[in-house]
């Protein structure tokens, strides 16, 4: 068993960096809470590549993701599209009720063990957390409720007349 870590990260380079790590941890599911993803990253090829063998290794791999503007995954997203047509039984996107979109943080949440936590969205600062369930448990369960009150709002196929 490996012991628990806590790194700070105070630029977005190191952001991105903290998620590619998590990423790379990731065994069964990985929940994001975000604004609209954009400072994420998660469009990048390589991540979206990554975030891509993870639910291509494994059928009961997941990733649920809560937004509170899906607008930006509608119309600049097509490699997060491209893996949600790919994978649509493992991606699921919803989006936040407009009375709680004044939640500044953003999660990234690997397995409920490792986790990048932004502290607010318009400063580059949080920490990057491994091995550590504890540490994370009320930013899970903070993840979880959100999701439960969120809808969903991209589908892997559009539907229309």
């Amino acid at each position: 068993m490996n012991d628990p870590q806590v790194t700070a990260f105070h630029s977005e380079g190191e952001y991105r960096l903290a998620i590619d790590g998590v990423i790379a941890l990731a065994q069964r599911e990985i929940c994001v809470f975000d604004t609209d993803l954009w400072r994420m990253g998660l469009e990048d090829k390589e991540r979206a590549a990554s975030l891509e063998a993870f639910l291509a290794g494994g059928p009961l791999h997941r990733i649920r993701v809560v937004v509170h503007d899906a607008t930006r995954l509608g119309t600049a997203c097509p490699r997060l599209q491209g893996v949600l047509r790919r994978f649509p039984m493992g991606i699921e996107f919803r989006q936040s009720p407009e009375n709680l979109r004044h939640l500044a943080d953003c999660l990234f949440l690997v397995d409920g063990r490792h986790g990048v936590i932004r502290f607010h969205v318009d400063h580059a600062r949080g920490k990057q957390v491994l091995h550590d369930p504890a540490e994370l448990a009320p930013r899970v369960q903070r993840f979880e409720d959100l999701w439960e009150v969120s809808a969903p709002c991209l589908w892997a196929t559009q539907l229309g007349l």
